[in-house]
């Protein structure tokens, strides 16, 4: 559009704000804040008279360009109407995407049609109809026509001078991103590369040191091709070329210099921890924006997302896909498809995911889990329709998964709150909370309260409830004890056995009392109730034994001789030592050494005997 926001008729916005049922009140404010605009002649620096303004919208205005964007929604909404029309031969899309004739960004528009000269005269219509009711004008001359390079001759002159628009060739830029349909080549992507390169230039003849090259890489050249890589796929031999230029940049300073390379751009690329810099390699950005496509592709519904999933995955879930040579864009998200779906779980709330094909049990896509023979049972879309009040239907469950993905699936649902799992569907006991019990057995005299704790907080309560020293251990594996002993009830219940709650709580309280022990050899009789052995260790204090030693000088001509040894049995090494020193208390021989021994008690007897061997 020329000049798109000066030639906007008040007039023209302002009814199509009625027909978009706005309120009176608010057209009339809005209509008061455009039209209060008036203009001076500055005449040798002086302003001269006032010019009111009977159109446009304000540049700079906040309130302009959504003003524009309604005033641009009529010409949206002429151009969709289209397809209404029989005799309009729409661009040729896939059989069940969305009817898209026409996209649009700010005052640009780029419209889709087919070569039939009827469907171009109705666009052409369409565009003189918003002309002439909103001012606006469409600048043909900056304005193009682009069509595959096969197009006959006698078809291009055909539809220039029905629309008045010139052709174009492919490639072109726009938004800095090059659009193309044929094989990438270097040449799509040397406007950016030399934006890079004019950066540099600037750069060039001032001093700077690694550390501000360095700061220069990371917060400015790195963030330049941020908005490309998040929309196309560039050849990895452009962005190793990019790559070079940093690199070269980094450690000469200039753009072109012959400088030694001391490492890498990809040991660079290591964090400072381990002897980087902590550049990004633009591999690694590329793989993280497209990775974030596919999850706004997965979780965002738009026109986008529409279409690229009627156009490329057609009847297929997404995940399941095969890859095949589609667009570079497509493409790409199949290749992060594989690096990001085993990060995502969905957390199931109300069920809407989908049964077979989301991660919501935390083993993966349960369409990937299923043996190859297994008939999956299509009829299944959502994980809501196998829930009945909240609960697992554990019969349709049984019937529709092997009975391993059916237990591992019912397990992770259950919190602490509600201990519903599926031996106890086998024994026949739905309303039994022994899980409850025991954690609230142990966690309650611990000072933990359970009411309204998902496991995982439970868990995390008992790693970092504030407690002694010497307890923190203890608290710490709690939850595995726990954990394991109502494992191994649940499936001596499947198989037939039965084992009480009072006796679950037995075994965990026999591990803790093991693991004691084990800590404090030097406590003796351990409680085995779990509040006795808290208390126990809440007044526990080391005591130490000693005895006073004082050394005495020898009688007159006579030597004293004080031995010790040590051992460290467990690592078979142990070691000796003498002092010999006269009736003055004078040093006269010392000896220390080590020895192999397994015997706790030879050192020290090997110590007195050690002189007798050396003389």
């Amino acid at each position: 559009m020329t000049k798109s926001y000066d030639r906007l008729s008040w007039l023209f916005f302002t009814k199509v704000q009625r027909k978009i049922e706005f309120g009176e009140r608010f057209i009339g404010l809005v209509f008061g804040i455009v039209s209060n605009n008036w203009y001076s002649a500055l005449i040798n620096g002086q302003p001269y008279g006032f010019i009111k303004s009977s159109r446009g919208v304000k540049q700079g205005d906040p309130l302009s360009p959504r003003l524009f964007i309604l005033a641009a929604e009529a010409l949206s909404r002429g151009l969709n109407a289209l397809h209404l029309n029989l005799y309009f031969g729409g661009y040729g899309m896939p059989k069940w995407s969305p009817k898209i004739n026409h996209l649009a960004y700010a005052d640009d528009t780029i419209i889709f049609s087919s070569s039939d000269a009827t469907s171009l005269r109705l666009v052409m219509e369409v565009l003189t109809v918003y002309e002439a009711a909103s001012s606006q004008l469409v600048n043909k001359s900056k304005s193009a026509l682009y069509m595959h390079h096969l197009v006959d001759v006698e078809v291009v002159t055909k539809v220039e001078r029905i629309t008045g628009i010139g052709r174009k060739e492919f490639p072109f830029t726009y938004l800095g991103c090059p659009i193309f349909y044929a094989r990438r080549k270097m040449d799509y992507y040397q406007d950016f590369i030399t934006k890079v390169m004019d950066k540099l230039q600037a750069w060039k003849g001032k001093l700077l040191s690694n550390g501000g090259r360095a700061i220069l890489i990371s917060h400015v050249l790195q963030s330049m091709p941020i908005h490309l890589l998040s929309a196309v796929n560039p050849p990895h031999y452009v962005i190793n070329k990019i790559h070079k230029i940093f690199t070269q940049f980094f450690w000469s300073s200039t753009i072109r210099g012959n400088s030694r390379h001391w490492a890498s751009w990809n040991s660079l690329c290591m964090p400072c921890d381990e002897g980087g810099i902590g550049f990004r390699s633009l591999h690694d950005v590329s793989r993280a924006l497209f990775c974030k496509l596919w999850w706004n592709f997965k979780t965002k519904p738009s026109l986008w997302s529409s279409f690229m999933c009627q156009k490329y995955c057609k009847k297929l879930n997404a995940i399941i896909v095969p890859w095949r040579k589609e667009s570079h864009t497509c493409r790409k998200m199949l290749e992060c498809r594989d690096v990001i779906e085993h990060q995502i779980t969905w957390q199931l709330k109300m069920g809407s995911s989908l049964f077979w094909f989301d991660n919501w049990t935390g083993l993966g896509a349960l369409y990937f889990l299923v043996p190859p023979n297994f008939l999956i049972d299509e009829t299944i879309h959502n994980v809501y329709e196998v829930l009945e009040e909240g609960a697992w239907n554990v019969e349709e469950i049984m019937e529709i998964l092997p009975e391993e993905f059916a237990v591992h699936m019912i397990w992770r649902k259950l919190s602490l709150q509600l201990w519903r799992t599926l031996w106890m569907y086998h024994t026949g006991c739905s309303r039994l909370m022994a899980a409850k019990i025991v954690w609230k057995y142990f966690l309650s005299r611990a000072g933990i309260r359970l009411e309204g704790l998902t496991l995982h907080q439970a868990i995390t309560s008992c790693w970092t409830v504030q407690v002694l020293p010497r307890i923190k251990p203890i608290m710490q594996a709690l939850p595995s004890c726990i954990i394991w002993e109502l494992w191994k009830r649940r499936n001596n219940f499947k198989y037939g056995e039965v084992v009480s709650i009072s006796r679950v709580i037995y075994q965990v309280s026999s591990s803790l009392q093991a693991l004691v022990r084990v800590r404090k050899p030097g406590l003796i009789n351990v409680h085995h109730k779990w509040q006795d052995m808290l208390t126990m260790l809440e007044n526990y204090t080391l005591r130490l034994k000693y005895d006073k030693v004082i050394w005495e000088l020898p009688m007159v001509r006579w030597v004293k001789v004080n031995t010790n040894g040590a051992s460290r049995v467990n690592l078979g090494r142990s070691s000796i030592g003498l002092c010999i020193r006269n009736d003055d208390g004078d040093l006269v021989y010392a000896l220390g050494r080590e020895i192999n021994c397994h015997d706790p008690e030879f050192p020290t007897s090997g110590a007195v005997t050690a002189p007798t061997r050396r003389s």
